[in-house]
C-alpha cells in the first residue's frame, strides 16, 4: 500500500485526484494503531455523506461544517464539493459562533449540536465537476484585529496556492501530522488539502501533545506499511512548549519537515524546535484573506521569501502591498503590516501603527508595546483599548517564568515597576489601567490573540464573580489546565472573612464546573460531590493553576479538578453530573 509521489498539477484540487486513485492505496494512517487506511474506506464514507445530504436537500447548498477528526472532515468536505455544494467553516464550536452563522446554511454537519452525520453504511460516491470559479468554502478571520470577518475562497484560489506549495515543499508520500485546526486556512491547506491533492496520507486524528507526536513517530519506525517519514504542521504555541525529550531516540530522523504559521517564531523558539525535532522549521507568513505570502527558515536569517507567484513591494511609509494569485481581487492590494525590502525578500517590521484615542489624546499602541517589550522580563506585549471601556487601556504581557507574580504583593510590585519604566515617555493617563500577566501567549486555533481570548482575559471587569482568566492549555478533548488569578474586587470576598478575605470553597467548585463547561464542553446536571478537600486557602491576588479532567461513568459525566498555587494545593475533588438529554440531527 505504498504511495508513489504524484507529479505537481496546476489544478491539484479541481482535477479531483481522489476520483482516480486505486482503492487499495493508502489515504490515511491510523497513527494510534499504526495501520494504514485505504481509499476504498474513504470512498465509502464519501458516498455515505452524499446519501445523507441527498436526503435533506438537492445540490447547490451551503453547509456549516465542523469535524474535529481530520479524516471525517476530509471526507465530508469532498462529499459536499462533489455534490456541487459549498462549506462554511466556523472558527470554533462556541454557541455564539454557531448561532451567528446558522442562518447562512442549510444545516450543520459533523460534531456540532444537532449536527447531521453520515449514514452508517458505506455507499459508492458520485463525482460532479468542480468549476474553478465556484465558491468552494467560506471561513473567518481570527478576530485578532476586530470582529471575525467572512472570507470566501474559490476553487481557483485554492488551486493556485496548493500548486505553489507542492512545487516548493513536495510531500512525496510522507505522513502529514497536524497540531492546528483545519477550520482555518493554514490548517486546511497544509493539513487536509495538500495530502489529499498530492497523494500523501494524513494522520487520522489531530496530534494534541508532544508525547503523542513522539509515540506516532516511533510507530513510523517499526510499523509495517508505514509512510516514509512525516511532515509536522504546527504553530508557535506548541513549538515553544516542546520538552527537550519530545522525540524518543527510536523516532529520530522520521520527521523530515516542520511548518509553522499564525505568528512569527522568535529566533530562540525556532532554534529550540529545530534542536528538539531534528529538522528545519519552515515558517509561513500570510492571513485568511491573503493566503500564504512568504516563507523563511531562520537558519538562513530573518528574511522572508515570497511564495512562487506572489509579488510584494513597500510604499514610502514601509507599508506592504501585495499582488497574488491567491487573492480574490486583481492588482496591488495594501496590507496592514510594514516591511523592509531586501535583495532576496523582506523583513517584517510589525503591523502599521495602531492609534487609539485615550482621554482625548492620540496614543500609538505600537509604540507603547515596543516600550513595554524593552523590559528584560517581558517576552511579548499587546496593548488595547478595552471593549466597553474605550478610554481605558489594557495590557497583556507574556513574562519570563521567573518574573510571573504569584501573589498580590508581587503583582503590585510588577505593575509599579512597569509603570516606572513607562513614566519617562508617557503620562499616567496614557498608561494601561488593567494588566494581564501570562506564561504562554493566549491564542485561538490560528495561533493568534483573537477577540474571544481578549474577552476572556478581561471579562472579570464586567462580572465580579469570575476569576481572572490567564490562559488554557488543552490535552485533548477531556483534559485541560487553566491559569487563573483572584481579582481583589471579587464579590465573594466580601465578609469572608473580615480580617483576611478568602475565596469560599463552594466558589472554587463553581469555577471548576464553569471552566470545564467552557473548555471541555462538560454538560450535565449536578448530582454529587466526592473527595472534596481545601488544604490551603486561596487569597486575593493569588495565582493558581486549575487542572480539569472529564470522564464518563454509568451515572453521567464526572469532573475531577485540582487547584494548585505557589504554596501547594488549594482545592481538589470530583463532581458527578447526571446525564442531560440533548437532541441529535435527524
Amino acid at each position: 500500500m505504498s504511495n508513489p509521489a504524484r507529479p505537481p498539477s496546476d489544478a491539484p484540487l479541481t482535477s479531483q485526484p481522489w476520483r482516480h486513485v486505486a482503492p487499495s492505496r493508502m489515504a490515511a494512517w491510523d497513527a494510534a494503531a499504526g495501520r494504514p487506511v485505504a481509499w476504498a474506506e474513504l470512498h465509502g464514507r464519501i458516498g455515505a455523506w452524499q446519501r445523507r445530504l441527498d436526503s435533506l436537500a438537492g445540490p447547490g447548498q451551503q453547509w456549516l461544517l465542523h469535524c474535529r477528526s481530520p479524516l471525517e472532515f476530509a471526507v465530508a468536505l469532498i462529499a459536499l464539493w462533489a455534490r456541487g455544494d459549498s462549506a462554511v467553516l466556523p472558527a470554533d464550536d462556541r454557541p455564539e459562533t454557531l448561532q451567528a452563522l446558522a442562518f447562512r446554511c442549510r444545516a450543520a454537519l459533523g460534531d456540532l449540536p444537532d449536527g447531521v452525520v453520515a449514514d452508517p453504511a458505506p455507499s459508492p460516491p458520485r463525482w460532479e465537476p468542480m468549476d474553478p470559479a465556484r465558491r468552494a468554502l467560506s471561513l473567518y478571520t481570527s478576530g485578532s484585529t476586530g470582529e471575525p470577518r467572512r472570507i470566501d475562497k474559490t476553487f481557483a484560489q485554492l488551486d493556485a496556492e496548493l500548486a505553489a506549495h507542492a512545487r516548493l515543499w513536495p510531500l512525496e508520500g510522507r505522513l502529514v501530522i497536524s497540531q492546528v485546526s483545519h477550520q482555518h486556512i493554514y490548517g486546511l491547506l497544509f493539513g487536509i488539502l495538500r495530502p489529499l491533492c498530492e497523494g500523501a496520507p494524513l494522520a487520522g486524528a489531530a496530534c494534541r501533545t508532544p508525547e503523542t507526536l513522539g509515540a506516532w513517530l516511533g510507530r513510523l519506525a517499526d510499523a509495517p506499511q508505514a509512510p516514509p517519514g512525516a511532515v509536522l504542521i504546527s504553530a508557535p504555541p506548541p513549538l515553544e512548549r516542546l520538552p527537550e525529550t519530545a522525540i524518543p531516540p527510536a523516532a529520530a530522523g522520521r520527521l523530515t519537515r516542520v511548518h509553522s504559521s499564525g505568528a512569527p517564531l522568535s529566533a530562540a523558539a525556532s532554534a529550540h524546535a529545530r534542536r528538539v525535532l531534528g529538522t528545519p522549521v519552515e515558517e509561513v507568513y500570510g492571513s485568511s484573506e491573503t493566503g500564504g505570502i512568504a516563507w523563511r527558515d531562520q537558519r538562513r536569517g530573518e528574511t522572508w521569501t515570497p511564495l512562487p507567484g506572489v509579488e510584494v513591494r513597500a510604499d514610502d511609509e514601509g507599508g506592504l502591498w501585495l499582488r497574488s494569485p491567491f487573492l480574490g481581487a486583481p492588482g496591488w492590494q495594501p496590507q496592514a503590516d510594514r516591511i523592509a525590502p531586501g535583495p532576496t525578500g523582506f523583513r517584517l517590521l510589525g503591523r502599521a501603527d495602531r492609534i487609539a484615542k485615550v482621554g482625548g489624546k492620540r496614543l500609538s499602541l505600537t509604540g507603547l508595546e515596543h516600550r513595554l517589550a524593552r523590559h528584560p522580563d517581558v517576552l511579548r506585549a499587546h496593548a488595547l483599548p478595552l471593549p466597553g471601556r474605550p478610554h481605558r487601556l489594557g495590557a497583556v504581557l507574556q513574562l519570563a517564568p521567573s518574573a510571573l507574580p504569584w501573589c498580590r504583593d508581587t503583582r503590585r510590585a510588577r505593575v509599579a515597576a512597569l509603570r516606572d519604566d513607562l513614566a519617562a515617555a508617557y503620562p499616567a493617563s496614557l498608561m494601561p489601567r488593567h494588566w494581564r500577566f501570562v506564561a504562554s501567549w493566549p491564542s485561538n486555533a490560528q495561533g493568534k490573540l483573537g477577540a474571544a481570548e481578549v474577552a476572556r482575559l478581561f471579562r472579570d471587569l464586567d462580572d465580579p464573580r469570575r476569576p481572572r482568566w490567564l490562559g488554557v492549555e488543552t490535552e485533548g478533548p477531556a483534559r485541560c489546565r487553566v491559569t487563573l488569578e483572584v481579582p481583589e474586587r471579587l464579590s465573594y470576598l466580601v465578609g469572608h472573612f473580615p480580617d483576611q478575605p478568602v475565596v469560599p470553597g463552594v466558589v472554587l467548585v463553581q469555577w471548576a464546573v464553569a471552566l470545564a463547561e467552557e473548555h471541555l464542553a462538560l454538560v450535565g446536571d449536578f448530582r454529587d460531590l466526592a473527595r472534596l478537600r481545601f488544604p490551603q486557602p486561596l487569597l486575593p491576588g493569588e495565582r493558581a493553576t486549575l487542572e480539569l479532567a472529564v470522564d464518563t461513568t454509568a451515572a453521567g459525566p464526572r469532573l475531577a479538578f485540582t487547584l494548585t498555587g505557589q504554596h501547594g494545593c488549594h482545592a481538589r475533588g470530583r463532581v458527578q453530573l447526571a446525564q442531560r438529554e440533548v437532541g441529535h440531527g435527524g
